[in-house]
């Protein structure tokens, strides 16, 4: 079964490091709006019990969406009240993005693993290299760059921005952010000439030990499961499932 106490304290602190450029709140559900950048602040997500029907929960989410000019999204987590997943269903709202939330517990000594010719620098701020590698990386558009560095100049708890160097080049980005006992892990990407070598995981590693390094007990990440490699490299690095998630939107058109 679901832990869901477990559900509701990742929730919270994906909520502080992934923060959103504006919420509005109703009903238990966090409506969360930035930009149209990432699926993680640009939806709908429940949080505190809530006795709002699905029906009036997507009259709300298309009229306050729209207005921000944003598609309209609900992430469906183990916190959603029952019926809300097949309400949008039943109108039509498309399955998007299935996720898992998984955790490895940071009892044990981290080891920092991976290629030994890379070499990982960490930075309490984004600096503007780092946004512009982590926007290439991940292959953003200007206006997503735009909004990454908005993102993630919004993070209020502490947090390490990671890059790694093979032969001096910058070849991998990622940052952790800590709070509360937990350290998640976020937009880690290598580019493409450095998969496979081992970069990655050793910027895993050196984010996991400055996580313990500030009080980490537990680390986690989310990862879609349709990436069946990156799943294949954290289960080799001990997370396990903690819950899953995915997002509906409506139908284009």
């Amino acid at each position: 079964m679901t832990d869901i106490a477990l559900v509701r304290t990742l929730e919270e602190r994906l909520f502080n490091a992934w923060p959103a450029l504006q919420t509005v709140y109703c009903d238990g559900w966090l409506l969360r709006m930035a930009g149209g950048h990432t699926k993680r602040s640009n939806a709908a997500s429940p949080f505190y019990p809530s006795s709002i029907s699905g029906e009036e929960l997507i009259r709300t989410v298309r009229t306050l969406y729209r207005k921000a000019g944003i598609e309209p999204m609900v992430r469906i987590t183990p916190l959603a009240g029952e019926g809300i997943d097949a309400a949008l269903a039943s109108a039509g709202w498309t399955v998007y993005d299935e996720t898992d939330v998984m955790v490895a517990s940071l009892a044990d000594r981290v080891k920092m693993t991976g290629a030994t010719d890379a070499a990982v620098v960490l930075s309490q701020e984004p600096s503007q290299a780092w946004i512009d590698g982590a926007a290439g990386a991940y292959d953003l558009a200007d206006w997503q760059r735009d909004m990454l560095a908005r993102i993630v100049g919004a993070i209020r708890v502490e947090t390490a921005f990671a890059t790694v160097y093979v032969d001096r080049q910058a070849v991998g980005f990622g940052l952790a952010v800590a709070d509360r006992g937990y350290v998640g892990l976020y937009d880690l990407a290598v580019t493409p000439v450095a998969r496979g070598s081992g970069a990655g995981q050793r910027m895993i590693g050196a984010l996991l030990h400055w996580g313990r390094s500030h009080g980490a007990h537990t680390a986690y990440l989310q990862v879609r499961k349709t990436n069946v490699k990156a799943h294949a490299l954290y289960t080799r690095l001990g997370f396990t499932l903690g819950y899953d998630y995915h997002c509906r939107r409506m139908q284009q058109g």
